[in-house]
């Protein structure tokens, strides 16, 4: 539950900050083939010692590049800088990342973490380009690999006690998504645009989806993550993909508030305290209130009626039996019939099963489900369509009805993990979403409300006050019961 903007913003003026420059690093060396254990099926490709530390593929200074910088008042804070590349999160930021928060997470002097991107997007996923290379080269082992430590950091951001800070102005996709969603602030802007892509590059919802997909309000995590949709703007701040929503032109005096509260403060920064902060430059939506284009016209109600069923065939029947949200279930059908079928019934699964592990539990199948679904074909053909050819990726199996589950299940989870999963940090062990405290009230809480109030005005007031009149709150109710 959120603190009330209506309480005074800590001030930015006659705040000195003693300058501190950014540390700029590079990383990249040649990386040996690492050794093959069992050659019986592409699946078998695994490393020796996954967990041990293995040397970085790129080579170019560019593509290996992150801004770190600590403060004297204890604020932490990293920028992606890959700007040419939308800040495509590859190795070397995946490790820049870890070593980092690792420490400041272990630090008495850390106070808080902030990730921003810079320029036009915060992250617009993993380096696909790079991966896919890498598989050409039948260097197999060394996806894994950078699978294995991406899994490690997403654990890790999970089990942070040091709050953590996500500024999603821009392009927020894929592994972008995986740096945020287990984040408790997660500050979208009206520059944000997000998506969980994989299913359209022949891959599964990975960077975590498999833990805070099922979870999510209804069936929107499913929803959102076996279509590949995407939300721009208010709408990622409306689904509860982010926290808070607050204009562009705002995050440089926000930024300058979490400075001034860090150096107030003598220890870690309260939650509650962010939270005050974030909303005072967060946008009120109540004058002019934006459309959430999941929640009016029956949209949210037939996303749970049509996206319940554990069979993406099971779905897409649903679809076209739906006879309120027509138009919404004839465009979804257009959407699933152009994405891979069989990254699609690994995807419903890896939610079907997540919905019953822990986070760590969750980040542990997605590294060995990686480390399997990367060696085979349907991954480098939606790259390949994707980045290189640029045309329409041929699926194969290229039917739903011609892709075997009860084969999938054999071959990508029932496999015994010969390389589980070694946590840089103990926690993960919740299997409840943690990072719901600051949200808007989710659709379902909303209708509830509703059919017990029986009007929109009741709605609101119940809901503001729950709250403590929270923007967006208002918007968001008008928008679902509209």
């Amino acid at each position: 539950m959120s603190l009330s903007s209506k309480l005074l913003c800590p001030t930015t003026k006659n705040l000195f900050i003693k300058p501190c420059h950014f540390k700029l690093i590079r990383s990249g060396v040649s990386c040996s083939m690492l050794p093959i254990q069992g050659q019986k099926s592409r699946f078998a490709h695994t490393m020796a010692n996954l967990q041990e530390s293995i040397p970085l593929t790129e080579a170019s200074n560019d593509s290996a590049a992150a801004l770190v910088q600590e403060y004297p008042n204890g604020l932490c804070e990293i920028q992606l800088n890959r700007p040419k590349k939308l800040n495509a999160f590859n190795d070397a930021m995946c490790r820049i990342l870890s070593e980092n928060i690792l420490a400041w997470e272990k630090s008495e002097k850390s106070k808080a973490i902030l990730v921003k991107g810079n320029g036009k997007a915060f992250c617009a996923g993993g380096d696909i380009r790079a991966l896919l290379d890498l598989e050409d080269a039948g260097r197999h082992p060394e996806t894994a690999a950078i699978f294995y430590r991406h899994c490690r950091l997403q654990h890790l951001i999970g089990s942070l006690k040091t709050p953590y800070i996500a500024l999603m102005d821009g392009i927020t996709m894929g592994a972008g998504v995986g740096l945020v969603m287990n984040a408790p602030f997660r500050i979208a802007t009206e520059n944000t645009l997000y998506s969980m892509p994989e299913n359209s590059i022949g891959h599964f919802n990975d960077a975590s989806a498999s833990f805070w997909m099922p979870r999510f309000d209804g069936q929107m995590g499913r929803y959102l993550g076996v279509t590949s949709s995407r939300l721009r703007g208010v709408d990622a701040f409306y689904a509860g993909i982010a926290t808070h929503y607050v204009p562009a032109k705002n995050l440089p005096e926000l930024e300058n508030a979490i400075q001034n509260l860090a150096a107030k403060s003598d220890s870690r920064l309260a939650l509650d305290a962010i939270n005050t902060t974030v909303e005072y430059f967060s946008a009120d939506l109540d004058k002019d209130v934006p459309k959430f284009s999941l929640g009016g016209n029956g949209i949210y109600q037939a996303i749970n009626r049509c996206f319940k069923h554990n069979t993406v065939e099971e779905i897409i029947a649903a679809l076209e039996e739906e006879n309120i949200a027509v138009e919404w279930a004839r465009q979804t059908i257009d959407q699933l019939n152009a994405l891979s079928p069989t990254a699609m019934k690994t995807s419903l699964e890896l939610f079907r099963r997540g919905e019953q592990l822990s986070l760590l539990e969750c980040m542990a199948l997605e590294s060995k489900l990686a480390s399997r679904t990367m060696a085979e074909r349907e991954f480098s053909e939606g790259v390949r369509a994707t980045v290189v050819t640029r045309q329409k990726p041929n699926w194969q199996p290229p039917s739903l009805k011609e892709v075997n589950l009860d084969e999938l299940k054999r071959l990508y989870f029932d496999a015994p993990d010969i390389n589980p999963l070694m946590p840089l940090l103990d926690g993960g062990h919740f299997k409840e979403y943690q990072q719901g405290r600051y949200m808007l009230p989710s659709c379902s809480e909303i209708l509830e409300v509703a059919k017990k109030t029986g009007t929109t005005v009741d709605t609101i007031k119940n809901l503001k006050e729950k709250y403590n009149d929270k923007k967006g709150v208002q918007a968001k109710i008008i928008n679902i019961l509209q």
